[in-house]
C-alpha cells in the first residue's frame, strides 16, 4: 500500500533542497552563458586586431581600405546576432527546462498546493515557511512563473499568521529579490508590498 503522507520536516527539507538544485541551475547555466559570451568577445577582438595588424600592414587605396572596414563592421553585426541568439537560448532554457518541463516542474502541483494551504490543512509552521521559501526561489528561476504565482504568494503572505515572523520576514525578503529580477512582474503588486511592512 502506498504511503498517502509524509512528515512535514521530510517535506521541509525536501523543497529546500529541490529548490536549492533549481537555483544552482540557473547560476550554473548563466555561468555558461557568460563563458560563450566572454569567448566570442575575445574571437571578435582577435579579428579586429588582425584586420587592423593587416591595414597596417598594407598601405592600400581607399576604396579597399574602405571595403575591409565595411566587412569587419559585418562581422561585428554578425557576432552581436550570435551573442544575441545565444541569450535567447540560455533565457529559453531557464524559463522552459527548470522549471518548466524538468524534474523540478514535476513537484511545482505539490508545493502550490501546500503555500495556498486551503481548508488549513497543513499546519506546520516549519513546511509553511520552507514551501514558501522554495515557491519564492523557484519565482526567482522563471518570468512567466513568477508571474502566474505573485497572487499566491501574496496571498499566502497575507494569510500567515502574526506570530510567524520568519515566513512574513522571508517572503518580504524573496519579493525584493524578485522585484530586482522581474521588476515589470513585481511592480503592479508594490502597494500589497508596502502594505506587507506597516
Amino acid at each position: 500500500k502506498p504511503q498517502d503522507s509524509c512528515h512535514s520536516l521530510r517535506l521541509s527539507r525536501f523543497f529546500f533542497v529541490v529548490s536549492h538544485i533549481s537555483l544552482k541551475l540557473l547560476v550554473y547555466t548563466e555561468s555558461i552563458s557568460k563563458a560563450v559570451r566572454r569567448a566570442n568577445a575575445m574571437r571578435t577582438v582577435s579579428k579586429q586586431e588582425e584586420a587592423d595588424k593587416a591595414k597596417v600592414g598594407k598601405q592600400n587605396s581607399d576604396e579597399e581600405e574602405s571595403d575591409e572596414d565595411d566587412a569587419i563592421e559585418n562581422e561585428l553585426g554578425v557576432s552581436q546576432a550570435a551573442e544575441a541568439d545565444t541569450e535567447n537560448k540560455v533565457a529559453e532554457i531557464v524559463e522552459k527546462e527548470i522549471v518548466g518541463r524538468g524534474m523540478i516542474g514535476l513537484f511545482t502541483p505539490l508545493l502550490v498546493r501546500i503555500v495556498s494551504n486551503e481548508g488549513g490543512v497543513f499546519s506546520s509552521e516549519v513546511l509553511m515557511q520552507s514551501s514558501t521559501l522554495a515557491l519564492c526561489k523557484f519565482m526567482c528561476i522563471s518570468r512567466s512563473f513568477c508571474e502566474k504565482h505573485l497572487p499566491l504568494l501574496f496571498t499566502a503572505l497575507s494569510n500567515a499568521p502574526a506570530k510567524d515572523v520568519s515566513l512574513r520576514a522571508n517572503t518580504v525578503i524573496a519579493l525584493g529579490d524578485l522585484a530586482f529580477r522581474f521588476p515589470n512582474e513585481v511592480e503592479p503588486y508594490t502597494p500589497r508590498l508596502y502594505a506587507c511592512l506597516r
